[in-house]
């Protein structure tokens, strides 16, 4: 049984790899945990100087955030219209339209409309996806700058005396300035990231979702973790759990290329099919996500006829109608 479930494995992850065109950081992706979302897009922001916040984000391989999905906040000073720069252009199917993202890294300036004195809290919200097929709630961090601190660290750098001509400014590089001691100017945020109660599509969107899954008869609604483990509990057959959203794109892809599929709809007729819709990225759906250690949608989880999670078999991501049937019979198969 155990060769069995990595023959299982290894084929699901040789289509994953070639639906990816191959994409080496796909199948590394496929092989391990996803990052959550904090440690994929990693955020750090300064007061460059009393006129601008610089907002930085450090984006891991294989991971990309959305330059439509930033927005920013200021407690403590009034921001214009930030500078974000254009990104590389790719379709998102979510939206039917050609998106601007970013890999490696990016950087916004916020400009002040007054100076800065004193503590200035920002809020930066920000939403990506990972190219191993899940896409994350979009997420909220906060980081508090001192103005008082970043005029004084920007004031020693000015004034340290260089060793060379032509330095660089970039502390530890030859002939850059001895900043040893000088407050850090770039700001961490202080939380955890947290996810924003954000509807990235109208409302209509996610109604007209459940509506069609309900007239389809495929998948039962739950609404929180308590609605979930009742209908798990009580389902007295194997069960499953589909989370959704309406602004995940393998989300849209496995709805349209794999949960359509007529083999597939015959197949998930044996189960217990519940969906939960993440789309509106409540209290509530948060918590769901947590309960089953999933950083986003799209992700298939299924349970015994007892209510206990079936081990080793979760579907992480898109994946066709064949690679699908696979896990759908190996659930069945648990005893």
């Amino acid at each position: 049984m155990n060769r069995i479930n990595h023959v299982i494995a290894a084929m699901r992850l040789l289509a994953l790899c070639a639906a990816a065109a191959g994409s080496a950081t796909v199948c590394a992706q496929t092989a391990r945990a996803l990052l959550d979302p904090e440690a994929a897009f990693t955020m750090s922001a300064r007061l460059k100087d009393t006129r601008t916040v610089e907002v930085r984000y450090a984006i891991v391989p294989g991971y990309y955030l959305y330059r439509a999905r930033f927005a920013f906040a200021l407690d403590g000073a009034a921001a214009g219209k930030p500078s974000i720069p254009r990104g590389k252009k790719k379709f998102d199917v979510t939206f039917n339209k050609t998106m601007e993202v970013y890999r490696e890294g990016v950087t916004v300036t916020l400009p002040l409309t007054h100076a800065a004195s004193g503590m200035v809290t920002l809020k930066a919200t920000s939403q990506g996806c990972a190219d191993a097929g899940v896409c994350y709630p979009p997420q909220t961090q906060t980081v508090s700058l001192d103005s008082v601190a970043s005029s004084e660290s920007s004031a020693a750098v000015a004034s340290a005396p260089s060793s060379a001509s032509g330095t660089s400014g970039v502390p530890g590089a030859a002939g850059a300035p001895d900043v040893s001691g000088v407050p850090p100017a770039w700001g961490q945020p202080r939380t955890a990231a947290t996810s924003t109660a954000l509807t990235v599509l109208p409302k209509k969107a996610s109604i007209q979702h459940a509506e069609r899954a309900a007239k389809d008869g495929a998948f039962v609604r739950v609404t929180s973790i308590a609605d979930a483990e009742q209908k798990i509990q009580s389902a007295g057959r194997i069960a499953l759990l589909d989370f959704y959203a309406d602004w995940c794109a393998p989300c849209k892809q496995m709805e349209k290329a794999t949960l359509s599929d007529k083999r597939v709809k015959a197949k998930l007729a044996q189960f217990t099919a519940l969906q939960a819709d993440v789309t509106r990225n409540t209290l509530d759906d948060k918590l769901l996500l947590k309960r089953y250690k999933l950083v986003g949608p799209p992700g298939i989880v299924f349970f015994d006829k007892t209510g206990q999670e079936i081990a080793g078999l979760r579907v992480i991501g898109f994946e066709p109608p064949e690679i699908f049937l696979v896990a759908l019979d190996r659930a069945l198969a648990v005893r």
